[in-house]
């Protein structure tokens, strides 16, 4: 089931916005030139939030231990381990997330 996470003027191109859906810490990252698109909150390296992330439009690098990931969430510094994704659409101003059925990755 889709939940609001933000509304849609929150999350700017080459920026990315912390949220919580049904008590999942989430991500709403935009690319330079690409779409919204929501990712697990959490490194999947050390359980550690993203929430101080840096990101450049491009590459999301984890604060705690530099680990990168492509906007697509693929992991390009580190071990091979992708953030997961989960669905997102904008509708009537909004950002919604269904988090059922998704999973955030972890190496441990």
């Amino acid at each position: 089931m889709f939940t609001k996470a933000c509304d849609e003027s929150e999350p700017r191109e080459g920026k990315y916005e912390v949220v919580a859906v049904n008590r999942t810490l989430m991500l709403v990252v935009w690319p330079s030139g690409g779409r919204p698109r929501a990712f697990q909150g959490m490194c999947p390296h050390a359980r550690e939030p993203l929430a101080d992330a840096r990101f450049d439009g491009r590459t999301l690098t984890c604060a705690h231990h530099d680990w990168e990931f492509d906007s697509d969430g693929g992991c390009i510094k580190g071990k091979r381990c992708t953030l997961a994704e989960y669905p997102l659409k904008i509708e009537n101003g909004e950002v919604l997330i269904d988090t059922d059925g998704v999973s955030a990755n972890y190496l441990s």
